[in-house]
């Protein structure tokens, strides 16, 4: 999951949270106001605890939607308001402290879901409504009116400034998830795999891993993380025989297929032209082995668009175990998926590969160097 769309679950649940201790409240102290004034023959406090325990279940409710949940709460607001003014007026009452803090109260919940003018002619029009019954009773004391407008402005300066800050932190995260995604696939770019490497195989301060995906560092008698590096076989003869478009089209499906093969915890990185890389959380070889049979199978079964060419790939795994550095596991995994193509393509290489062999694959890839280049 993206981290956008993780910060929209986490706003939503904060959301619900907040909807439901105002519910609470609104339910306990209408309840409590009702057990007072009910012996009098006031049942409007009464009626409101009962309107705000039947949001409870809406709030607490999968099956709503954060929107409609938002209009069921503006609603509920607005008659609220009403409920007050009626109440107010049927009563003859003075502003006291209980009026002063309900007004804004209306307010800041028409500000917190609406848009800005809205909130505003809602909470104009709610306190032009109070000032005419206030002074009805002319004359009266000016300063709970002045003090509940005053109230008023401060919450609706501080949700303005809130909203200006809100809007710039959503675009600070935005771009930086365009800082770390690839704009034609979607996955993540180069540089955020190479942080994640980073997360793994950089100092340890505690016992416990910041990064929830990796373990810790080879050693510590926990599972290693695996690095499958993916190249798409012949994506040369791709572009110059159907088109660079298609070629892109090619990426982007290709990208598609990682992501669905890829497991809840692994990431998935386009590392460059047409390679690919996939991080494997906890990562063993036979788990590699099954990934990587998996996306030769999803690549060969798959319908794709009759446009598009089926491909290949060739796959060089790695464990974190058999490097002492990020650089060091993907040298390895590079060494394994040239490997790969030497021996035919759409193939997976994990074969163990010397300290002495490296004088001979250094010999090896130079002298295939001119047909990797005209048709990897």
């Amino acid at each position: 999951m993206s981290e956008s769309a993780l910060r929209e679950q986490r706003l939503e649940a904060a959301r619900r949270r907040g909807y439901l201790v105002l519910c609470a409240c609104s339910v306990a102290i209408h309840a409590a106001i009702a057990a007072q004034e009910l012996p009098h023959g006031n049942w409007r406090a009464a009626l409101v605890a009962l309107l705000s325990a039947a949001l409870l279940p809406a709030i607490l409710s999968r099956q709503v939607s954060a929107q409609r949940l938002d209009t069921l709460v503006v609603w509920a607001a607005n008659l609220g308001a009403a409920y007050f003014l009626w109440d107010f007026y049927g009563r003859d009452l003075r502003l006291g402290a209980r009026e002063s803090l309900t007004v804004p109260l209306f307010f800041a919940v028409w500000l917190g879901l609406l848009p800005l003018r809205q909130a505003a002619l809602r909470g104009g029009l709610l306190y032009m409504a109070l000032a005419a019954l206030v002074l009805r009773h002319w004359p009266t004391d000016p300063v709970p009116l002045l003090y509940t407008g005053f109230l008023m402005f401060l919450i609706g300066q501080m949700t303005v400034a809130g909203r200006q800050i809100q809007q710039e932190l959503s675009r600070t995260a935005r771009y930086a998830d365009l800082a770390l995604t690839d704009p034609l696939t979607g996955l993540l770019n180069r540089r955020s795999l190479e942080r994640r490497l980073e997360d793994h195989y950089g100092p340890q301060t505690s016992s416990v891993r910041p990064v929830a995906m990796t373990p810790p560092a080879p050693g510590e008698g926990t599972a290693p993380i695996g690095l499958l590096l993916i190249d798409i076989d012949l994506f040369k003869a791709v572009n110059d025989t159907h088109g660079h478009e298609t070629g892109d089209q090619v990426l982007v499906a290709a990208g598609q297929t990682l992501r669905a093969c890829a497991r809840s915890g692994d990431l998935v990185a386009r590392w460059g032209g047409e390679e690919f890389v996939l991080l494997v959380a906890a990562g063993e070889r036979a788990v590699l082995e099954h990934i990587c049979g998996r996306i030769r199978r999803t690549l060969a079964e798959q319908d794709w668009p009759e446009a598009l060419p089926r491909v290949t790939v060739s796959v060089g795994a790695a464990l974190a175990s058999e490097a002492h550095d990020a650089a060091g596991l993907l040298n390895l995994a590079d060494r394994r998926l040239y490997r790969a193509k030497h021996a035919g393509r759409a193939r997976m290489n994990m074969d163990d590969v010397q300290a002495a062999d490296l004088s001979g694959d250094a010999l090896a890839l130079s002298a295939a160097l001119p047909e990797l280049t005209s048709s990897r």
